[in-house]
C-alpha cells in the first residue's frame, strides 16, 4: 500500500489515506476517517512499518513530502498521483491563505514489477507533463478560488465545491469522489492570475486583491479558439474579481470587504479566424448561422443563473471600419441580444452598451 499522511494547519490532527498498489486498472483509496494526534500517528506508522518489514522489504519509507494532492491520472499502465512539492504565498483574505504552485511531481502508484515503459505510455506521460503546473496555477486550503466572494459569504466558511468550470483539476479529482473520500483532502486549482497589494487610502491601510480565473471550457490559444461551442461556453472566458478589504477583516465576524466582478469572453456566436502568415489581422469568418441564438441563450442564461439580472454586455470592438472585420461581430452580437430580449420580461432584459475602444484611444 501507499500511505498518504495529511495534517491540519499547525499539525494539530492528522489523517491517513491508504491507496492499493496491487491494482493497475482500478484506483482503490481508503479513508478511515480517524483524526490522529502526533503520538497516535507515530504508533500507527510504527505498527505498519514492523508489520511489513521482512527480508524482502524495508517496511515503511517516506518517498515524498508535499503540500497537497492535485489528483490522480491513468494512461495505459496504472495510476499516478500528482503532488504539489513547492508553493509560494501570494495573498491572504481574512484568515484564508492563497498560494501559487511553484513545482509538482508525479509518483507511480502500482507496485507491479516493471517490464519497461511502453512507447504509448511514455507518449501520454510526456504530453501530460507538458502542462506546466508551475505556470499561473493557484490554490487555497480553505478558500474556494473557483467561486467569487458573494456566494462564499452564504456558505459554510472553508467549504470546498468541485462543480465549477474554473476548477482545472476537476477530472483528476474523480478518484476522490468515486472512493467517497472526505472533502478535506480536496484542493481546487484554478488557472489565471492572483496579485495582492497593501495600499494606503487617506492614511488607512487596505488590501487590494485581483483574482482572474480562466474557464477550462473551450479554452485555447489565440486564433485557434474563437466564438462559442454548442453549450454556450465562449472561448477563453476569464472571470476577473477585484476584492478590497481592510486589515481588520476576520472573514464574517469583523472588518469590511467588497467585491467587483466582471466577465470577459469571446462573442457568443460561431466565428473563427484563420491565421495567415504575413497577415497581422486575419479575416473574421462567421462559420454557422444561429437564427434562434441558441448558444448565446445558453451563455447568457448561465450568466443569469450565476450572477442574477440584469446582465450588462459591454462591447469594446469597432463600430465602423473601411474594410469590415470586427464590425461583423458587432452586428452578430447586437442581433442576438435584440432577439433574446424579445422573450425576456423587462427586469431580465440584457443591457447592451457599445464603446469603440479604438476610437476612444485616438482621442488621447
Amino acid at each position: 500500500r501507499l500511505y498518504v499522511v495529511g495534517s491540519t494547519a499547525g499539525g494539530k490532527t492528522y489523517n491517513v489515506l491508504k491507496i492499493d498498489r496491487t491494482e493497475t486498472s482500478i484506483l482503490k483509496i481508503l479513508d478511515d476517517g480517524i483524526n490522529y494526534s502526533l503520538g497516535e500517528l507515530d504508533e500507527l506508522l510504527k505498527m505498519i512499518h514492523y508489520g511489513n518489514k521482512s527480508y524482502a522489504t524495508r517496511g515503511v519509507e517516506q518517498v515524498q513530502s508535499s503540500f497537497g494532492i492535485v489528483g490522480f491520472v491513468r494512461f495505459t499502465e496504472g495510476y499516478y498521483i500528482v503532488l504539489i512539492t513547492k508553493r509560494r504565498k501570494v495573498a491572504t483574505i481574512g484568515y484564508h491563505v492563497i498560494y501559487k504552485i511553484v513545482d509538482t511531481c508525479m509518483l507511480k502508484i502500482s507496485s507491479q514489477p516493471s517490464r519497461g515503459q511502453s512507447s504509448v505510455e511514455a507518449k501520454y506521460l510526456k504530453i501530460f507533463q507538458n502542462v506546466d503546473l508551475s505556470s499561473n496555477f493557484y490554490f487555497s486550503y480553505t478558500y474556494d478560488l473557483s467561486q467569487p466572494l458573494q456566494p462564499q459569504m452564504r456558505t459554510i466558511p472553508g467549504s470546498i465545491t468541485m462543480a465549477s468550470k474554473y476548477v482545472w483539476n476537476q477530472r483528476l479529482l474523480k478518484g476522490f469522489t468515486k472512493n467517497r473520500i472526505s472533502s478535506k483532502w480536496v484542493i481546487n486549482i484554478i488557472h489565471g492570475f492572483i496579485c495582492q497589494k497593501n495600499i494606503s487610502v487617506f492614511g488607512k491601510y487596505v488590501y487590494l486583491t485581483l483574482i482572474a480565473r480562466r474557464s477550462k471550457q473551450f479554452a485555447g490559444t489565440r486564433y485557434l479558439k474563437r466564438g462559442t461551442n454548442d453549450e454556450g461556453d465562449v472561448a477563453n472566458e476569464v472571470e476577473t474579481e477585484q476584492i478590497v478589504h481592510d486589515a481588520s477583516l476576520s472573514w464574517h465576524s469583523t472588518g469590511r470587504i467588497t467585491s467587483y466582478l466582471q466577465l470577459r469572453g469571446s462573442v457568443p456566436t460561431f466565428w473563427s479566424q484563420e491565421f495567415q502568415k504575413g497577415r497581422i489581422k486575419p479575416h473574421i469568418t462567421v462559420d454557422r448561422a444561429t437564427p434562434f441564438a441558441s448558444p448565446a441563450a445558453r451563455h447568457f442564461g448561465g450568466c443569469m443563473e450565476r450572477f442574477g439580472s440584469p446582465i450588462i454586455v459591454l462591447n469594446l470592438v469597432k463600430r465602423r471600419e473601411h474594410r469590415e472585420r470586427e464590425v461583423i461581430l458587432t452586428r452578430e452580437l447586437l442581433a442576438q441580444v435584440d432577439y433574446l430580449n424579445q422573450f425576456l420580461p423587462p427586469e431580465y432584459q440584457i443591457e447592451y452598451i457599445h464603446k469603440d475602444m479604438a476610437k476612444i484611444n485616438k482621442r488621447f
